[in-house]
């Protein structure tokens, strides 16, 4: 529907730049200074025939009269193809409305007639020249009238411009009767007045709901519908005039620009959505079984090194003669041990903390899928799960990766684009992957945005830093965290700040960064994130420092040396 309104609306506008085209034009010809009893064909034709070839030249006027204050004309010029103009007899047009309108006008005012057929000699011309007239009053120096300019300007390339069809959907131009002036659907420009009784709202748009009152997008039957008025009736331009003194437009037209999206259309948009949703649940089942075996395999390694360590034991109380060697061996096994814990402890607290904010991001907008009935919401919600499926799937390859630094103890060191990365952690919180969240990830990353360093810790530094921000932000305040890349002292430097609630680092200065120590008793963690970004860095030769006001926002800076 979103789409529908802005297509419609680019046709309505598009239509409506026409006809101030055609204001504007009849506004300059309103504006000369015409000579006292003007006559145009003797006394002051060398007065307009440095006019004549700006009327050629302008392809879409089809008629161009004066018609003096008794509605008669006192010069008639016709267009004869595309490229001449030709002064034509004159003719009494004293019983047409647009003149009896046009002799009502006052200084400044420019009348729009309605879209109808050309006529000649009460018939209609043929072959069939759509057409709209403007009449605006002209005055000679003394700023007496002396009649009316009238331009017929033509209307078939136009029209021809609304038919053509955006995206397969029906295009429909009414007037204020809700006659169908163009359409998509039929090849005639205004058929009613060719003979055509069923050419109505009704009888071609099969709809009663097109109104005159509002523009509204509303579904009918199945088909979406999109209406918008055109109303230029006491709408003043100034058309630049040099007085500034607006001009007025008087017209009886009110027009309804109409686009249709059949059902067929609204089915074959819908149907993507079913696919996405299949997709991200197979996604969904093939990431959540490869955890289970990466959780299951680190169980039994972890079984089958204990008893590898009770073996070892009865050995040692069954040879004392071996008792030094093998207590320099345990005790090189036990510190292998402990380390091997500690890696596995940080691995379960990484997997349990980063893995928590892409599954509840995933409940919420599955939740929200579940309930909504809208499709132009469904169509926002989905490209979100794709983000969330896809957050879950990296996370599974850096797992991988981080797998393969236990094992090898080796720290794979690869090219990171900061900015796609960050992008990537975002889609894993529910506050920045909705739009309405209140907390926003800003980024000004113009000094450098690349690093060589170890992909899941950089990410999992990332993380931590969005994570504690959201966690510690203030209430009733516009929350952020800002990444800014620079280069000092010859080396890259990556600033990292948030505007919530602080730290008071007189009095906790020195635990920042150890574990297990928290400083906000009413908000829950663990006391890891902080000591984990710490340990992440100095594994690969980076400093991090901190500096923090309470009430105003915390900065951390990151050095990478070479």
């Amino acid at each position: 529907m979103e789409r529908q309104i802005r297509a419609n609306t680019m046709k309505k506008v598009s239509f409506e730049e026409e006809c101030h085209s055609f204001l504007r034009n009849t506004h300059y010809w309103a504006n000369l200074k015409y000579p006292k009893n003007f006559d145009p064909l003797i006394a002051h034709s060398s007065f307009l025939r440095s006019y004549l070839e700006l009327i050629e030249d302008i392809t879409f006027y089809d008629q161009f009269r004066f018609i003096d204050l008794e509605g008669k004309e006192f010069f008639r010029a016709e267009r004869i193809g595309n490229d001449s103009i030709i002064i034509s007899p004159l003719q009494n047009k004293n019983y047409h409305p647009y003149v009896k309108a046009g002799l009502q006008l006052k200084k400044d005012q420019i009348y729009l007639s309605q879209i109808s057929l050309n006529k000649e000699n009460g018939e209609i011309e043929k072959p069939h020249k759509p057409v709209i007239r403007t009449v605006a009053p002209i005055f000679d120096n003394e700023q007496n009238q002396i009649g009316l300019v009238v331009i017929n300007f033509k209307m078939k390339k136009i029209l021809d411009q609304i038919k053509y069809k955006v995206e397969d959907k029906n295009v429909y131009l009414l007037d204020e009767d809700f006659r169908v002036i163009s359409a998509s659907t039929i090849e005639d420009d205004l058929p009613y007045e060719s003979g055509n009784k069923k050419s109505t709202r009704d009888g071609i748009l099969y709809t009663k709901a097109i109104t005159q009152n509002q523009d509204s997008t509303f579904i009918e039957n199945g088909h979406i519908w999109s209406q918008q008025s055109i109303n230029l009736n006491g709408a003043r331009f100034t058309f630049g005039s040099i007085s500034n003194v607006p001009t007025e437009i008087v017209t009886p037209s009110n027009w309804i620009m109409a686009l249709e999206i059949p059902p067929r259309l609204v089915t074959a948009e819908l149907q993507p959505v079913f696919e996405s949703l299949l997709t991200f649940n197979i996604i969904s089942i093939i990431s959540l079984l490869t955890l289970c075996y990466i959780f299951q395999k680190k169980k039994l390694e972890k079984e089958l090194f204990y008893r590898k360590l009770e073996s070892k034991n009865i050995l040692l109380t069954r040879n004392k003669v071996k008792l030094e060697e093998n207590n320099v061996i345990v005790n090189e096994m036990n510190n292998s041990l402990e380390i091997r814990n500690k890696q596995l402890s940080d691995f379960n607290y990484l997997i349990s903390h980063n893995l928590r904010s892409p599954v509840t991001s995933m409940s919420v907008i599955v939740e929200m899928i579940q309930k909504e009935k809208k499709p132009e919401i469904l169509h926002q919600l989905l490209p979100k799960l794709g983000q969330v499926a896809h957050s879950i799937t990296q996370l599974t390859e850096d797992i991988n990766d981080y797998v393969a630094i236990l094992d090898n103890k080796e720290i794979k060191i690869i090219d990171i684009d900061i900015l796609e990365l960050i992008h990537e952690v975002k889609h894993e919180f529910t506050e920045t992957l909705l739009d309405n969240s209140g907390f926003e990830v800003r980024l000004n990353l113009e000094v450098w945005d690349h690093i060589s360093y170890s992909r899941f810790y950089f990410k999992s530094i990332v993380h931590n830093f969005i994570s504690n921000a959201i966690k510690y932000k203030r209430e009733n305040v516009d929350s952020y965290i800002e990444f800014e890349s620079t280069i000092e002292n010859n080396q890259q430097v990556l600033y990292v700040r948030d505007n919530g609630i602080g730290l008071d680092l007189d009095r906790h200065g020195e635990n920042v960064f150890k574990l297990y120590k928290r400083f906000h008793r009413n908000i829950s963690g663990k006391g890891m994130g902080l000591f984990l970004i710490k340990s992440q860095l100095e594994a690969l030769n980076a400093i991090i420092t901190i500096d923090s006001k309470v009430g105003i926002g915390t900065t951390f800076k990151i050095i990478f040396k070479k």
